[in-house]
């Protein structure tokens, strides 16, 4: 019955539809999804595909969602950004963060699109990492960006050579996965600013032009 669905909570395989959800059978990801639909009864829930199933994304979405939305469930959903897997000036990230927004919207039924993509920016000589967030609503999109940081030389050269950013960490610092974790901004700040704020932040800025409508 439910074959190819997984829990629109945690992203394990479903094994319950409760709530309007497709959910495991874990008692936590059933009693958010109670809570997000408001219960039984059910209040007006806003569903977001995003366009990403890195763990940073999610979290970041949520936080930034959670400052100016009620009843949030966010849907993550692996799509292509159909763009390099490490995108270099503005106008390709953008298209990156566009595809997986639309991408996700079409894929799964919901009020917002969000795509988060990361990148190579040259800004006075430097090259900096940026993540620009896109929110599609099936007719038009916005768009918001991060802080950026300048990307340490040795980084660089790897990324220079055609190397994927977090791929140049792990064989420069020795370091797997940041990515998915607290990504370089961690490790150069000694966890002051994470990932998960880069994300945040992005998508908090691509909210903007919505909020006063």
């Amino acid at each position: 019955m439910f074959k190819d669905k997984v829990c629109e909570i945690c992203g394990d395989p479903a094994k319950n539809y409760l709530y309007g959800t497709f959910l495991c059978d874990r008692e936590e990801c059933i009693e958010k999804a109670k809570m997000l639909r408001g219960g039984p009864g059910g209040h007006k829930l806003i569903r977001v595909a995003l366009g990403s199933e890195n763990p940073t994304k999610i979290k970041g979405t949520q936080m930034a969602l959670e400052k100016v939305m009620k009843n949030i469930l966010i849907v993550p959903v692996d799509v292509d950004s159909g763009v390099s897997k490490q995108p270099f000036g503005v106008d390709e990230i953008v298209k990156g963060a566009i595809n997986r927004a639309k991408g996700a919207f079409e894929k799964v039924p919901s009020h917002y699109g969000i795509g988060i993509e990361a990148g190579v920016v040259e800004i006075g000589g430097k090259y900096l990492d940026i993540h620009i967030c896109a929110i599609f609503d099936g007719e038009e999109y916005t768009i918001g960006t991060s802080q950026g940081f300048q990307i340490p030389e040795e980084i660089l050269e790897e990324v220079r050579r055609g190397e994927e950013c977090s791929k140049a960490v792990e064989k420069v610092y020795g370091i797997k996965d940041i990515g998915k974790r607290e990504g370089i901004i961690g490790y150069l700040t000694k966890d002051l600013v994470s990932r998960v704020d880069l994300c945040r932040d992005a998508v908090l800025m691509a909210i903007v032009p919505r909020l006063r409508s």
